[in-house]
């Protein structure tokens, strides 16, 4: 295909004339269409063919070591043409350094992850099911903590850069509206889980991944941050006086514009009266009171802000 339209613009371009003219407007139309088309074809396979591999190295541990070996090998060696020597040598220090049950386990959380951004990439229906998806996947990782403690960074970061999807060229796959990294909690509940639910509709559905982040920032906190002296974990600690008020506030906000008033303010009310002393409280009480003042239904369509700290 790009052959012949390399031919069509060779023609277009030995003729006198600087414009194209209607003729070679469609000709290249068309070429270009068919070379679409033909991308197209070869990414489904392409995909198809990844899926099938990716799907049989997740159903174990060692399935999805094994796999993530060929796909080393593929990608810094064979790519990169260097000896058979070189890869065996790098996988003895791979075993020594690296590789364990963690270790392991990350990687086949890591390719169920990129599998479902596989899916909804060529199913647009498939984000009818993401937020519990993604739920799914944090309280998987969560319950692997002990196991997973090490290991954990591998799932804060993009499986699209992970050896296998660039060991089956997935690494340009764009997704609109999601988040590549299974464990990033702030930006799955901003991105995949939180705003399908945003509306009047699905208000339990709306408190229920709010209860869920809260839940899991703060478990995901005291099971992989550093602990201090005498079994404290002060990160966790610090959260829970500081980020935790701020995530309930974001809930309750939320609560507010988009599922009962009445109640969700009542809500609010105790929280601000509880944490009086919270240097946050100020702005609390600030934020409501411009959220009562408005009277016009569109200032309820936007959703609750979360602070940084809050995670």
């Amino acid at each position: 295909m790009m052959k012949h339209l390399l031919i069509s613009l060779a023609l277009i371009a030995s003729t006198a004339a600087q414009e194209l003219t209607d003729v070679d407007r469609d000709l290249l139309l068309d070429k270009l269409k068919e070379i679409q088309e033909s991308a197209n074809t070869a990414a489904k396979g392409r995909f198809a063919n990844a899926i099938s591999v990716f799907r049989a190295a997740a159903a174990s541990d060692v399935a999805a070591h094994d796999l993530y070996l060929k796909c080393v090998e593929k990608v810094d060696f064979q790519d990169e043409a260097k000896k058979t020597r070189d890869f065996r040598e790098w996988r003895k220090r791979h075993k020594e350094r690296r590789d364990g049950p963690g270790f392991r386990r990350a990687l086949r959380y890591q390719l169920k992850w990129l599998l479902a951004t596989i899916e909804v990439s060529q199913d647009n229906d498939a984000r009818e099911k993401m937020p519990d998806t993604a739920i799914s996947a944090i309280e998987t990782i969560l319950a692997d903590a002990t196991l997973l403690k090490g290991n954990v960074g591998l799932l804060r970061e993009s499986v699209l850069a992970s050896y296998f999807a660039r060991a089956y060229d997935l690494s340009a796959l764009q997704v609109e509206a999601w988040v590549a990294a299974p464990f990033d909690i702030s930006d799955m509940y901003d991105t995949v889980i939180l705003p399908p639910w945003q509306d009047s509709e699905h208000v339990a559905m709306l408190e229920k991944g709010w209860n869920k982040r809260i839940e899991h920032t703060g478990l995901a906190l005291k099971s992989f941050t550093q602990e201090g002296e005498k079994d404290r974990i002060p990160e966790f600690e610090k959260w829970m006086k500081d980020g935790r008020l701020d995530l309930i506030w974001a809930k309750e906000t939320d609560l507010f514009m988009y599922g009962n008033q009445r109640t969700a303010a009542l809500r609010m009310l105790e929280h601000v009266s509880a944490n009086l002393a919270n240097p946050k409280a100020a702005g609390w009480v600030e934020d409501f009171t411009d959220l009562v003042s408005k009277k016009d239904s569109d200032s309820l369509e936007t959703s609750a802000t979360v602070p940084q700290n809050a995670q």
